[in-house]
């Protein structure tokens, strides 16, 4: 499917930047920005707002979700037609989500974290979350520059709570990395395993997940 509509959306905190090192076959590639949070916004009020960049086209259409955007990706691909849905280092339901995020549903203390302090801190535990070259971190501090603290607390607040299960879904792909420290691998259903992958996989090892996006595009 050489000819489908490519819609990339990052993660949490992150832009299109991350998916730079990425190097497709496919050319028709768009990207999805995120959107401030209105107040008290519900997660699928919010969902048909982004769904809006999305141009009307005769072509499949694929959507590719990084993260919190895989969350996204499967929340639109409810009210438009989707040919197929890809997710990076995602969930694809509350069963993967991992008991760290269970007790902050309990216990929300990222209500007291704001972007400022998640950047003084990046530092020291840069590396173990796989940003490993200078460049990555570089990039990681200016792309979560650019997200308010309201964005943030509304994100991780429908990450904690998101209830849905597509893990059965037969049009989407999930490829997941073992060094993930954000969602566990133990806890993820049938990916496509990226050895030694993290969470920040989709950037520093852009060959082998554009190697592995190419073959699933190509595919009918």
């Amino acid at each position: 499917m050489n000819d489908a509509q490519l819609y990339f959306l990052p993660g949490l905190g992150f832009d299109e930047r991350i998916f730079n090192n990425l190097e497709l076959e496919n050319k028709n590639i768009n990207y999805l920005k995120w959107l401030e949070p209105n107040r008290n916004e519900t997660l699928g009020d919010y969902v048909k707002r982004i769904a809006e960049q999305i141009i009307p086209s005769d072509k499949p259409l694929i959507l590719i979700g990084h993260s919190f955007g895989g969350i996204i990706v499967q929340e639109i691909s409810k009210f438009i037609d989707v040919k197929k849905l890809i997710i990076i280092s995602s969930i694809k339901s509350k069963e993967e989500i991992p008991i760290t995020f269970s007790f902050l549903k309990i216990f929300p203390l990222y209500k007291l974290i704001n972007t400022n302090l998640i950047i003084k801190s990046f530092p020291i535990w840069a590396k173990a979350f796989g940003y490993n070259s200078e460049k990555g971190r570089k990039l990681f501090v200016e792309m979560l520059s650019n997200s308010s603290d309201n964005y943030f607390k509304w994100a991780m607040d429908k990450i904690i709570n998101w209830s849905d299960d597509n893990s059965r879904s037969k049009n989407l792909i999930h490829i997941h990395g073992t060094n993930d420290k954000t969602f566990p691998i133990r806890l993820i259903k049938n990916p496509i395993v990226i050895k030694d992958g993290s969470h920040f996989m989709v950037n520093s090892k852009a060959e082998i997940i554009s190697e592995i996006l190419d073959a699933e595009i190509r595919k009918d």
